[in-house]
């Protein structure tokens, strides 16, 4: 006997293996796009690092050019060794934002103030960073140098040349 009028609905929606096709898609994409998202945030953070070093050295050179030494503020006080020392002017990157990076320069094995080493060390690992900085650690580059000769260095076991790229 036939039912006239009355159709056969068919349940809309989603079956069960059309979700996990779904999900198996999504979770696939996603393995692919966060390793690269955060590959690309650490490239960024260093490039700020890179980027700050290289303005701290050519804010000593600049000192050195007009007072005679990297480490003091005048002629008279590079002379003497002593006096007002020279501080940089932005210890941090990236200079706005939350700070990655912290930036501090040593004069080791130079009595006369004529060399210098630049550190970029990243927060994380550093423990001097301000409240709110970012706690980024890189552990394939570590802390970034710079010295006054432009030899570039990295604490950590990437090669050189990817650190210091771009």
């Amino acid at each position: 006997m036939r039912v006239r009028g009355a159709a056969i609905r068919r349940a809309s929606g989603f079956t069960l293996m059309e979700l996990m096709i779904t999900v198996v898609i999504l979770a696939i994409l996603a393995s692919i796009a966060i390793p690269s998202y955060v590959a690309y945030v650490e490239r960024g953070k260093r490039a700020a690092a890179r980027s700050a070093l290289l303005a701290a050295a050519s804010f000593l050179e600049r000192n050195f050019t007009t007072n005679g030494c990297y480490n003091y503020v005048t002629v008279a006080d590079c002379q003497a060794q002593s006096g007002t020392a020279l501080t940089l002017p932005g210890a941090l990157a990236p200079a706005e934002g939350r700070a990655s990076y912290i930036l501090t320069v040593g004069y080791a094995g130079s009595t006369t103030g004529q060399a210098f080493t630049l550190t970029a060390t990243p927060c994380g690992s550093a423990g001097t960073c301000p409240a709110g900085s970012d706690p980024f650690t890189d552990g394939k580059c570590g802390a970034l140098t710079l010295t006054q000769a432009g030899v570039r260095g990295r604490s950590g076991s990437e090669d050189l040349s990817v650190c210091w790229q771009r």
